[in-house]
């Protein structure tokens, strides 16, 4: 089994990669930049990057849900002017909406470790199209 240079296995670490998906962002770019400057292995590197994609793809999906949340706010005051308010519909809808964009986000990361764990190969189509775009 390959070694990183921090003396553990590259699948051991890039399990920890994606598990910085549960502590925020700060912890991700700082294990993803520690692993794009000093390792050596592409596919540790193509997995440090694909972890903070997804993060932020999950961070822009959760902003949309915000946006769409402000966009029910502007109809729900026109109608409550009009005594007919539908707050509390569109309000149900949109924290239900977060509640399984969260759970979904720490399914995939917690996953993700395991693949990466078990040493299988972590591919996500869309993500692995962009780092391929850019790497």
């Amino acid at each position: 089994m390959e070694k990183s240079k921090l003396g553990i296995s590259v699948c051991l670490l890039s399990a920890f990669t994606f598990l910085t998906g549960y502590l925020g962002i700060t912890v991700m770019v700082l294990v993803a930049g520690y692993i794009l400057i000093r390792e050596e292995n592409v596919s540790l590197k193509k997995n440090a990057v694909g972890t903070v994609v997804l993060y932020l793809a999950f961070a822009a999906l959760s902003l949309c849900i915000g946006l769409l949340d402000n966009v029910f706010d502007l109809f729900n005051f026109g109608n409550w002017m009009y005594g007919m308010g539908m707050y509390r519909l569109t309000t149900g809808f949109i924290s239900t909406l977060n509640t399984l964009v969260y759970i979904a986000e720490k399914v995939v990361f917690g996953l993700l470790a395991l693949f990466a764990l078990l040493g299988k190969d972590v591919k996500i189509p869309v993500i692995d199209k962009f780092i391929e775009k850019h790497f």
